[in-house]
């Protein structure tokens, strides 16, 4: 099939943001949740210092405060059966809350002390030879050349969508993909043994510890397969969850939609990739790479469903996993997410060998379409 292009990511380094309206969405969230001794009394008292900051205080003792009630999350393995009604389904449209200024690449974050000390010029251990910075050896992913992320702290939509995946296992990335759906990697997810996951939350816009729409528990995560940590071809295709929110926050930051990648983009500088590395400020910030190209497509199949193997030479490395790469069409005030952070190729800096021997990997296809439709009709 062949559909239309999107748009080159060099013209839109030329386009300047957009409002849509004036008139902006609100909501209350849960921005923070804390388990208090029985018959303890929280109080809510205004910073002396700052007059609009306030500071929750309760008593606490040496024991501290109890932990935090964590939830175990329903897992729902989808099959052929209940996506048949969206087999055919190839796009979804994102979605602009009103009063949302767009900006088409996200401002770069104010460089911090530490930040500049760890990109100066040092010896490697390996070989002895001095590196500049964007040319550091990257010991935990892949670096084509050199490093052409940058980090970003932006509230515009879409950058917001974007944010932070915890669980117990540890960290990734994770992207608004509906009003209360979360798109991430299944291999981010604690898997239990009774078909479930352990707890797990997301943070949107998550930045320095920052949690400005606040951090949101997952009741439910829909999925293909349940991912290992080492993938085969055939896992990295269906390597995406859906997180399902216990609150609706996608309608007051908005969300992406989505479009079944096309091999007529193969080679294309069309896409953007944001996610979490954690060689980067410890995976506080979110890096933003523009000009990606995705190299390659290599179809596989599970249970009669189709997927796609998205080999590409873009920087990623762990913490980004879970990450969406989207692009951008025509007039649309929204992105398209066409992909889902999967796999890592090496884990040294490299250069592209015109074949997909040490490729970085996406998953997506048809097979991510369904899960995101299916996931959006039922929650």
């Amino acid at each position: 099939m062949t559909q239309e292009k999107p748009i080159e990511s060099k013209e839109l380094e030329s386009r300047r943001g957009m409002q849509l309206s004036t008139r902006k969405s609100s909501a209350t969230a849960i921005i923070k949740e804390i388990t208090l001794p029985p018959g303890s009394e929280l109080c809510i008292a205004r910073d002396k210092r700052h007059p609009d900051s306030f500071k929750l205080k309760c008593p606490v003792d040496q024991e501290g405060l109890p932990p935090r009630v964590r939830r175990e999350v329903k897992g729902i393995q989808l099959d052929k059966e209940m996506i048949a009604p969206f087999r055919d389904v190839q796009e979804i449209d994102g979605m602009v809350p009103d009063g949302s200024k767009i900006a088409f690449l996200p401002s770069e974050a104010k460089r911090e002390r530490v930040q500049e000390h760890l990109d100066a010029t040092r010896v490697d251990d390996d070989d002895g030879k001095k590196r500049e910075k964007g040319e550091d050896r990257d010991r935990g992913g892949t670096i084509f050349g050199t490093d052409d992320r940058y980090l970003f702290n932006d509230r515009s939509f879409p950058w917001r969508t974007t944010g932070l995946v915890r669980t117990a296992a540890g960290r990734c990335s994770g992207t608004m993909i509906g009003p209360r759906h979360v798109l991430t990697a299944s291999h981010c997810i604690n898997w239990t043994s009774g078909g479930g996951a352990g707890w797990i939350t997301f943070t949107p816009g998550f930045f320095d510890g920052d949690e400005p729409w606040g951090e949101f528990a997952a009741v439910q995560v829909a999925y293909w397969l349940q991912a290992p940590g080492s993938l085969t071809d055939q896992q990295t295709a269906f390597d995406y969850a859906v997180l399902i929110l216990e609150q609706s926050i996608g309608d007051v930051i908005g969300y992406p939609g989505y479009r079944t990648y096309d091999d007529d983009w193969n080679g294309g500088t069309f896409w953007q990739y944001v996610g979490y590395p954690g060689e980067l400020a410890g995976g506080q910030r979110p890096a933003f790479q523009n000009d990606c190209v995705i190299s390659s497509a290599q179809s596989q199949s599970l249970s009669g469903n189709s997927a796609l193997v998205l080999g590409h030479f873009n920087e990623f490395t762990p913490g980004q996993s879970g990450g969406a790469v989207w692009g951008w069409w025509g007039s649309e005030p929204w992105p398209r997410v066409v992909g889902v952070g999967s796999t890592i190729g090496s884990t040294a800096v490299q250069t592209p060998t015109g074949s997909t021997t040490g490729d970085n990997e996406y998953g997506g296809g048809s097979a991510l379409s369904s899960l995101i439709t299916w996931s959006r009709a039922n929650f």
